[in-house]
This record gives C-alpha cells, structure tokens and sequence, in this order.
C-alpha cells in the first residue's frame, strides 16, 4: 500500500484526500440526520393550517415529513421546540385545540357565564396537548363535564371527563399508560376524580370506564410482572447451559390477593392470677364506749341521768378481706399479605445438540438425555421456589428449534441495525465507489498511453525500444542476453509492463512526451 501511494502523482493524491475528507463528512452528515428521530409537531391539523404550518417550516429551513393525508406533522426531535415556538410567534395553527393562551388578550365586558367557558375550552387544550405528547397518540380530544357548584351537599354532581385517542398504526396504549391518563385528567380538574374519567379509541375501543376500579388492573400487572420476572431469571439461568437463544420458558402465576385481618382471643381456665385484694377489720368491746342514755334535751338537763353511767357496750369485732382473680387472656391481632402465591406452573423447551454432517449437509439433531433434564428440572425447581403442597407443576423438553441460527443472525441484524450505522454504511459505500471510480480511471489512462505510443515516429520508437532493451537486460536472468526466439514475446511483454509502471511513476512527464510526438506527427 505504501509503494502504491508513492507511485501515485501529487494530484492524485490530492484528489484522494479530498475525496476521502467529503466521503467522512458525507457519511457523518448521514448518520447524524438518519440518526434523529422524528417526533409528532401537529396533528389533526385542518388543510389550511397544515398548508400555512408547512410554508412557515419551509421559510425556517426545518425539514418536515407529512403523514395521515397532510394532517400529521413531523420534524426531528432535535427542532420540536424550536419549531413550536417559531410558529406559536405567527400565531400557528389557527384552529384546533387552544390553550391557555387564549387570555392573553383578553376584552372586557364578559359574562361569567362566557369565562367559565373559555377556561374550560383553555383547560381541554392544555390537556390535549400533554396527553398527546404519548408516543403512541396522533392525536387526543378531551371534554369536561363541570357541573355548576349546589348550595347544599347532597345536590351536588361530581365532575366528568372523556378522553378519545387515536392511535398510530401498529401502535396501543397500555394499562398503565391508560391509569396515567385517567390521573392526569384527574389532577387538573377540581373535584375530578380518576374513576369518573372514561378512556376511548377512535375505533370505538373502551379502554377505560368512569367509576372502574382500577384494582383489577392493578393486580393484573403485578401478576405479568411476576411471570416476566421468573421468565427472564430461568431463561438467562439455562442458557449457561445450553447457550443463548436455545432455551424457552413460560410461567404461568395463580395469585391470591384476598386480604385477612384476624383478631384471636383466648382464655386458659387453668392459670389465673389474684387481680386485686382488699381487707377490711373493725373490733367493739373494752375501752371503746359508745353513748348511751336518754336521747334529747332532757338528759342536758341539771339534775337528770348520767349518761356516762347508764350502760356498757358488749365486746365485738369484724374483719372482711375481698380478692379478684384475672383468667390468663391471650390477644392475637394478624393482618395477612396483601398477595401470595397459589400455584406457579412452569414449561421449558429446551433445544437439543447438533452434530455436523461430514458430506457437509444439515447438521443431525439429537434430543437431550433424560438425565440432563432431571437436572434441569431440579434447577428450575430451586430457582422458582417449588412447593409441592400448593400444586406447583414443572415441565421440561428437548425439542428442535425452527432454524435457530438464521433466527438469531435476523434477531442480531434487528437489533443492530441503527440508523448511524446505516449512514456509516453509506458513507463506506460511497467512497468506495470514488475509489473505484478513480482506479478505473487510471487503468483507462495507462491504456490509452499505451495506444498512442503506437504512431510514433521510427526515431523516437527505435529509441524508445533501446531503452526498454536496456532495461531489460538488467532484468533478464543470466544467460538469457542471446535468447530465443521463443523468448522475444515475454521480452516485449516485460519491456511493455516496465514502460507502463515509469509512465505510472511519473504521469507529467509521460503525457508531455505523448504530447510531443503529436505535435511532431502532425504536417508542418
């Protein structure tokens, strides 16, 4: 390669550096405008809207593609803002959907009534624009149902909202995309809540219904996530095995999302325990009196009985003790788990071994033994968390792949095929064709040199075959300066094949002295 770069002239080299240089900047040009995802500007667009949208994005130089009959707009993502501000300046579209911007300029004069209106007409733009943002969406409407405010509690109608989506070919939303929607909506609305918010399709599709509970949703996600989970955790297991791409495996999850919350209480008559005791103990007798005598004014007087000598209190006394025993009392509170697995039924195809064939057709395939698949299954049953009791089940077997390696070359194609490399490729390509444009090129010109030695004249030609002769003979092994007769047409082929590499070595001077042997033949 080095001593082909040498040979070659000083404007060819230039020439091939230039051309290599816009072959570069070709190909990162390519890559990085392939590279650009296009990204929905406006969609819906009325005929005369998207006509002054396009000529607008002509004068601003933003590239654009029309779908949908010209009423979808696309630009790559790189230009979406600057695109949307350009046009929201020229007041772009002019119908359609509008948002808050519509109180911008304002009049005077309005009823309450006509206000109430413009903010809900403000309100469903902005959303439609947010909601239409989804990659899957072209495009959304949305209508509000805001009832007017009751005076009294029980006369009050929540607010309602539907939402319709038209969705791009191929393209659906999923659950949870659907959830965002209906909380959105929700969330910008006062009083709105997301049960009262109904999801449709174009096609008349119900994706959602006011007052649906989501919990069923909600519970059908966390169980695909599960098996999606437990799929990807045993696939990329077995594949250490048997490789990738050479094992399948589906579960299927039974969940139950029943939720418990249990209060026991028990009582054990043969324990007990003293609660409380109490004693109470009174004595009547020897030196404690009581009174004794006439009762009223009488015994006061002078002169009359004394009370202190009238009698004596027999002797008595009194003791009372009270005590509480408590039976032992057991209290137990449980609040079972919100999930827990029924059943987990697990299937595994996996591919068998190839043996290839010596007259170099397909390869034989041959099942996998009974033991590597008892093997198996016991992974996959330790991986999984086998449990017999609940009715788990676990199937194993070796099948043959449909054309296993043309599936993953595809997949592989598929997956890598990215539109920086596309550009890369077609910036390769096209300076491989200037170069082989340019090698043709040469050949051709050596060729004609070739052809216009022919008419020299006898002078210039016998001088020309010396110097080839004499270039010759340090060429030729020794011995071979007599040669033969045999020997002169490789003689002329090696002089020819000499002549043409010093013309190549030096194109200048070898097309000057063309040119001075047309100038000689020609009359004077």
């Amino acid at each position: 390669m080095k001593d082909l770069w040498g040979k070659l002239g000083a404007r060819l080299r230039a020439a091939l550096v230039v051309v290599a240089a816009i072959g570069i900047v070709a190909a990162i040009g390519m890559a990085l405008l392939g590279g650009a995802p296009k990204r929905v500007l406006f969609s819906g667009l009325d005929p005369r809207d998207a006509a002054a949208v396009v000529a607008a994005l002509d004068a601003a130089k933003i590239p654009y593609t029309l779908e949908g009959g010209g009423t979808v707009i696309n630009v790559p993502s790189t230009d979406v803002d600057r695109a949307r501000l350009m046009l929201a300046e020229q007041d772009l579209p002019k119908t359609g959907g509008v948002g808050f911007e519509m109180f911008a300029e304002q009049s005077f004069g309005l009823t309450e009534f006509a206000q109430k209106v413009n903010y809900r007409r403000a309100l469903q733009g902005e959303l439609e624009r947010t909601i239409g943002a989804l990659d899957p969406i072209a495009s959304v409407r949305v209508h509000i149902t805001q009832p007017d405010k009751a005076v009294f509690a029980d006369e009050r109608v929540p607010p309602t909202a539907s939402v319709t989506v038209d969705l791009r070919p191929g393209r659906e939303l999923a659950d949870r995309q659907v959830g965002a929607i209906r909380h959105l909506v929700a969330a910008a609305v006062e009083g709105l809540s997301a049960g009262e918010v109904t999801v449709v399709t174009t096609d008349g599709a119900l994706l959602s219904r006011a007052g649906a509970d989501e919990a069923n949703g909600a519970t059908l996600d966390f169980e695909v996530d599960l098996e999606r989970d437990l799929e990807k955790r045993l696939t990329r297991l077995l594949e250490r095995t048997v490789g990738i791409g050479g094992v399948e495996v589906t579960v299927a999850a039974e969940l139950d999302f029943s939720h418990t919350d249990t209060t026991e209480e028990s009582y054990d008559p043969e324990q007990s325990a003293i609660r409380s005791e109490s004693l109470q103990e009174s004595h009547e007798g020897a030196g404690a009196s009581r009174p004794l005598g006439v009762a009223g004014a009488e015994a006061n007087q002078p002169g009359g009985p004394d009370a202190s000598k009238a009698g004596s209190a027999d002797d008595s006394s009194r003791m009372v003790r009270s005590r509480n025993y408590e039976i032992n009392r057991t209290v137990v509170h449980t609040v079972g788990p919100k999930s827990a697995t029924k059943r987990l039924t697990v299937a595994v195809l996996v591919d068998g071994t190839y043996t290839p064939a010596e007259d170099g057709s397909d390869p034989a395939f041959a099942p996998r033994s009974e033991a590597e698949l008892a093997e198996m299954q016991t992974v996959v049953e330790n991986a999984m968390g086998f449990n017999s009791a609940r009715g788990d089940r676990v199937k194993i077997a070796s099948v043959q792949f449909r054309d296993r390696q043309r599936d993953d070359d595809v997949a592989a194609v598929e997956a890598g095929l990215t539109p920086t490399m596309i550009g890369a490729a077609a910036g390769a390509a096209l300076l491989l064709a200037v170069v082989l444009w340019m090698v043709l090129r040469k050949k051709k010109t050596r060729v004609s040199a070739e052809v216009l030695q022919l008419p020299a004249k006898v002078g210039d030609a016998q001088l020309a075959l010396a110097r080839a002769e004499a270039g010759l003979a340090g060429a030729l092994p020794p011995g071979a300066e007599g040669g033969t007769a045999g020997a002169l047409p490789e003689a002329k082929d090696a002089a020819r094949e000499r002549a043409l590499e010093l013309a190549a070595g030096d194109p200048e001077r070898t097309a000057d002295i063309i040119r001075g042997w047309l100038r000689a033949d020609q009359p004077a």
